[in-house]
């Protein structure tokens, strides 16, 4: 073979490799939202910060599903500090249609950074997705639902930083 041809397989062979099966990019198709029916929101909260005062997480995505249908796709919030006691940051709004009584949130981190007096520690919240369910004549009480995590027991020593091993429950 000549060194033309060679560089033209190498070539075609680095483009067919390159154009491989992924499912980056992509967003799965769902069903659209019905208007109407009553607004609520989701916020999340941290509750017994222990020995943190930061606990600055990134969101990565938040949705918000019921009736087979994606009520909220939209992160409204996308970095909080879950260490001042008593906030609960916002993280979606959303219409329940008449006749859905059960919504799901699914909520995944991107990461953050938590500080004591002493240390400043990343954390790895990669793999963790919150999945929750919740009524909504339950959620109509307050017209929202807060997702309470327990910062001073989410978080485990690993390596240089910290991994988020979520410990919550949904309040309303």
């Amino acid at each position: 073979m000549t060194r033309t041809a060679i560089g033209l397989a190498i070539l075609l062979g680095l483009l067919l490799y390159g154009c491989g099966d992924s499912s980056h990019g992509t967003i799965a198709a769902s069903t659209p939202a019905p208007q109407g029916g009553a607004s609520f929101s989701l916020r999340l909260a941290g509750v017994d910060a222990g020995d943190f005062v930061s606990a600055r997480m990134r969101i990565e995505s938040v949705q918000v599903s019921g009736g087979g249908a994606v009520l909220a796709d939209a992160v409204l919030t996308p970095e909080v500090d879950l260490a001042p006691a008593g906030q609960a940051h916002l993280l979606a709004s959303f219409n329940v249609p008449t006749g859905i009584e059960e919504v799901e949130f699914a909520v995944a981190f991107a990461g953050g950074t938590l500080s004591t007096s002493k240390s400043k520690l990343d954390v790895d919240a990669r793999c963790q997705t919150l999945r929750l369910a919740g009524k909504v004549n339950r959620i109509a009480e307050r017209r929202h639902a807060v997702i309470q995590l327990d910062l001073a027991r989410s978080f485990i020593a690993f390596g240089a930083g910290l991994t988020l091993v979520p410990h919550f429950q949904l309040v309303y």
